[in-house]
């Protein structure tokens, strides 16, 4: 079993973020704010350990806290990318826009963040397997934003999409790094047990809900929009 799997995993995803933090300044803001919100949810892998997955952590933290350290470089490295690779690769920028409602940036970020803490709760009570009720959630969120936001319904479907590419790229390097760490670590076969070329389905699953909540989630919270770059 390839040792520190987990930090090599988090490691190797926060590469793509971390370009993109390098070469576009407009968007450095966006990484920041999206890795602040993002650290509470590496709180949650009690919920994934060990029924989905069971990967070797620093120190073994996560059997007396109920995560790791790779747990926050993770969901720190996943955010980064997952929020700018639309307009990365699309060749846009963020701006502020007009909008009528009065409600607060600080009460939608907040209110967002409860709804995901209260189902996630649910999932936690209900025994629901978090690594379905985890996209499930966040593709309903996305959905309702795209509902209020129409201008944010290609950005919000393609930034899905161009994650999920990037989660399998990312997925893929592993494999050859370590071809047998989705069959030793992952537990898939209590699951959907399907893999696309040797990457199980929920992972890009997650890949893409993951990127179409993350694309959406600052131009809706703070009032910006995409606008082609000229």
């Amino acid at each position: 079993m390839l040792r520190y799997n987990f930090l090599i995993l988090s490691l190797i995803f926060s590469v793509p973020g971390i370009l993109i933090y390098l070469f576009r300044k407009d968007l450095r803001k966006t990484i920041r704010i999206l890795a602040v919100c993002s650290v509470p949810f590496g709180f949650t892998e009690f919920l994934f350990y060990p029924s989905y997955w069971e990967p070797v952590f620093l120190f073994n933290l996560v059997n007396y806290i109920g995560f790791g350290i790779e747990d926050l470089i993770f969901v720190i490295g996943l955010s980064a990318f997952t929020s700018t690779a639309y307009p990365f690769f699309f060749n846009k920028k963020l701006v502020e826009i007009k909008l009528k409602r009065q409600i607060s940036s600080a009460t939608i970020l907040f209110g967002i963040l409860f709804c995901c803490f209260f189902f996630v709760f649910l999932f936690a009570v209900s025994e629901f397997p978090i690594i379905y009720g985890a996209p499930i959630l966040m593709i309903l969120i996305s959905l309702g934003i795209m509902a209020i936001r129409n201008d944010l319904i290609l950005p919000g479907l393609f930034g899905g999409v161009l994650s999920m590419i990037i989660y399998a790229f990312l997925c893929l390097i592993l494999l050859r790094i370590y071809p047998d760490l989705f069959q030793l670590i992952w537990h898939t076969e209590k699951f959907i047990n399907r893999n696309i070329y040797g990457i199980p389905v929920e992972e890009l699953i997650y890949g893409f809900a993951s990127g179409s909540i993350a694309t959406l989630f600052y131009p809706f919270v703070f009032r910006h929009g995409y606008e082609k770059i000229i």
